[in-house]
Formats: C-alpha cells, structure tokens, sequence
C-alpha cells in the first residue's frame, strides 16, 4: 500500500486532489566547489517541479574560487556567505533562514534525479508523524570506483535498498525536513565541523536524527528520490579512506561523549563497537568490514587516551 502510494506521487502532473505543491527551500552548502556546483545547480533547476514553489538557498563559507562569480548567473539563487566554517553550522543557518514549509538538502558535489523533490514529499503524505523523507545517494559512475575500495560511508553513499520504509536515519545530501522541527532541534555545530584541510568530524545528521527519533518523530526512506555523488579522484584512493575511518571515529568518540562523559562508559562503548567490527569479519571479509574495524580502533584510542579533551 506504501509503495502504490508513493509510486503514484512521483508523476508531476498529480491529479487534482494531490495538485497542491508545498513551498520547497533547497539548501546546499558550499566552500570552493564551482566546478561541482554547478552541476548541481543544472540539476536543480531542471526539476519536474513547479518553479515558483521552490527556491534555492547557498550557504557559502567563504569560498575564494570563483563561486559568487558563478552564482551571479542565476539571480533567482539567494546567497548567504558566511565567515564562520561548519557543515552543521551551514545548515542551521539555511534553515534558519528559508521561506518555505518544507527544508530540503542536498550537497554541493551532487546531482539530483528531476523527480527528486516529487518523491521526497510524497513521503510526507503517508503520515503526520514524518517529519523527514530521504533517499539514496548512488555514485554517477559506479564503474570508475573498484570494487576493494567501495565503501558507502568514506564515499558518501547511501542505499536502504529497493522498498520504501521507515528508518532510524538519513542523510543530509538526499533529504527534506519538516521547518518546524527546527523550532525544537538543530543540527550540533559541535559535532558537525570541519577545520579547514585538517580535521574532519561528522555525524551531526546521525544525532539530529537520533534526536527526532526519541522525540517519537517517524523518518521515511523513499528509494525513487534519488540523487547522485560526483565522486572526486582524490575519494578514490586507500590512503583518503583510510584517513576518512581514523576521521570518522574521532567523531564517534565525541558522539560518545555527548551522549555520556563518563570515560569508564566511552570506553566501553567503543570496545562494543570494536568487538562487533571484528565480528564481522567472520561474514564480510571486504574492505567495508576493514574500514569499520579502523574506525572502532580510532574511536577507541581517542577514549582511552582522553584525546578527545584536545581535539574535540
């Protein structure tokens, strides 16, 4: 009954009933990324969405390529520059500051289906309790990536398979949110922050997720809102995968730490983490498996060494 419902929605031309089209507010955050956003932008404005029900919203950090030079290209896109740097910081600001009913994200290297907003909302009708609607994020060329190094996390794919259902979470580069709930959570500029070429920490959209979950909110993964990563050569190679997994669970131990600060608990955490990474190895010899087993190691140096009073 789901899928029937959803398969209907993803035709534009809605019967009369369903011709109602809330008011979208994209938001893409962006730092020197012109070559990629533009792409982006192509794709966004090629949606088989009415025109007038949607903006786009650029979050920019500064950027010194030649991005507002792009931008003043299309004077339908309205520009927020920002001299504070952060993912999560980028997206509460774009929603801080959007128009519309619904909040929409996706990032700046990707490309989106032109059904992708269609979907996405017809996800909000199944329920009044949805409150956010993702899909998956697929690489455009999934030929170019070899199979030993297909990661999703380090790649930043996303994929909860064939059929709609309900889920724990989704990803901020295929998914929209209800603006309201922004009036009682936001993303934790804590956990999502990047300093410039040095240290990556992630996992804000986990933790608003889990936030909206105990909150009793439902979040839906709808399979035919799809957006694709433009994957860049450098994502490519062992030695920035690598790095992304020692990243990635440096970012887990601060998670860790939001959720309990006692050390004795972080550290017992992140030996269960350990423990079922290396259990998977009975199942899943890939590099996926070996990628989760660094991470959970990283994770678990950082709370056993209390090195996250320094980095984190």
């Amino acid at each position: 009954m789901l899928k029937s419902t959803l398969d209907e929605k993803r035709d534009p031309l809605m019967s009369s009933k369903h011709n109602t089209s809330p008011f979208v507010s994209i938001v893409i955050c962006t730092y020197n990324r012109k070559r990629l956003l533009k792409k982006c932008l192509d794709s966004l404005f090629a949606l088989k969405y009415p025109k007038t029900c949607y903006e786009i919203v650029i979050v920019d950090g500064g950027s010194t390529d030649g991005t507002h030079r792009l931008l003043q290209q299309f004077p339908e896109i309205r520009l927020i520059v920002e001299k504070r740097f952060g993912l999560a910081y980028a997206r509460n600001k774009g929603a801080e500051l959007s128009k519309g009913s619904i909040v929409a994200y996706t990032d700046d290297d990707c490309v989106v289906d032109q059904y992708w907003l269609n979907c996405l909302l017809s996800g909000f009708q199944y329920s009044s309790s949805i409150v956010g609607v993702g899909g998956p994020v697929l690489p455009v060329n999934s030929n170019l990536i070899p199979n030993k190094i297909f990661v999703k996390p380090a790649l930043g794919l996303f994929d909860e398979g064939k059929e709609p259902k309900l889920v724990r979470g989704i990803i901020t580069s295929n998914a929209a949110f209800k603006r309201e709930i922004f009036n009682a959570t936001r993303f934790d500029e804590a956990l999502g922050t990047t300093r410039r070429g040095k240290l990556i920490l992630c996992g804000e959209d986990v933790d608003f997720c889990e936030t909206l979950i105990k909150s009793n909110y439902k979040l839906l993964y709808v399979p035919d809102a799809k957006v694709y990563h433009q994957l860049s050569k450098n994502r490519l190679r062992v030695a920035y995968i690598v790095k992304h997994a020692i990243h990635n669970g440096i970012s887990v131990a601060k998670f860790f730490k939001k959720a309990n600060s006692s050390r004795v608990w972080m550290i017992r955490l992140a030996v269960g983490r350990l423990f079922q990474s290396i259990l998977s190895l009975f199942s899943d010899r890939s590099f996926t498996t070996c990628y989760s087993i660094l991470a959970s190691l990283s994770a678990l140096f950082v709370c056993v060494t209390g090195l996250d009073k320094v980095l984190l």
